[in-house]
């Protein structure tokens, strides 16, 4: 029985939605390591960053540190 494999989206469409959801981080994609990177600075000065395999990985740790107070 042959099997049905959901289209494999761009990385390039993944940052581009990534970054209109995320607007005060810069994201890219790592060709090297296949993974999504963003870096924000927060309101207290401290520059973050994010290293996640799948951009939900990405959405989860985003939001867990833009809720974190300064």
């Amino acid at each position: 029985m042959p099997t049905i494999s959901e289209p494999k989206i761009s990385p390039t469409v993944v940052v581009r939605a990534l970054s209109a959801r995320f607007p005060k981080w810069t994201i890219w994609w790592g060709e090297a390591t296949a993974h999504y990177w963003g870096m924000s600075r927060r309101r207290d000065g401290l520059l973050v960053h994010i290293e996640a395999r799948s951009a939900q990985e990405f959405v989860q740790r985003a939001r867990e540190i833009d809720s974190d107070p300064p």
